[in-house]
């Protein structure tokens, strides 16, 4: 296991930086070294289940559109089998193809039409036994083969992100009751 993020990754966590640069920051870089299309944070306070996307970046510079996206969660949000998967465990989902993965992982039309991608990395970020976070990353056009690689930088990102989530839900009035 990767116990430390490359150094592209990793410089942007040294010193006492703010969650919201930090981000800002990370988003872009993650996308070059993985490399992929978009890579988004998703940050969710547990206790209300209010979240949205508060940072994104696009290789084709839509990014902007996804910014403040929520979700429901409860009875009456639509089925995600991927948030159902991170409200349950820890664990990164790795998919290398949409179009071929169980039903159980994904809802194809969901993705293809929401989200318009092809392969994605879905990493939840916990606190304790809570969900807080999720960082996405996705290939829009073709299938994706991810490597133990990324797995293990996958594995190291979540763990360096719990303590910035964490101050970032506290500071962001948005988040709170």
């Amino acid at each position: 296991m990767r116990e430390r993020l490359p150094d592209a990754l990793g410089q942007l966590f040294e010193g006492a930086v703010e969650p919201d640069a930090l981000f800002t920051a990370l988003m872009p870089a993650l996308g070059e070294v993985l490399p992929c299309d978009r890579c988004f944070l998703y940050l969710r306070e547990p206790t209300t289940g209010l979240g949205m996307i508060t940072h994104c970046w696009a290789r084709d510079r839509r990014a902007a559109e996804w910014l403040g996206a929520d979700w429901l969660e409860g009875p009456n949000a639509p089925p995600d089998p991927l948030m159902t998967i991170a409200l349950r465990t820890p664990v990164a989902v790795f998919v290398e193809d949409i179009e071929t993965v169980g039903s159980d992982v994904v809802d194809r039309a969901y993705e293809r039409v929401i989200f318009q991608h092809r392969a994605l990395v879905h990493a939840p970020i916990y606190f304790n036994t809570a969900l807080i976070g999720i960082v996405e990353c996705s290939v829009f056009e073709t299938p994706r083969v991810w490597s133990e690689g990324d797995r293990q930088l996958i594995a190291a990102l979540q763990a360096k992100l719990t303590a910035p989530t964490q101050a970032y839900l506290k500071q962001q009035p948005r988040f709170q009751d």
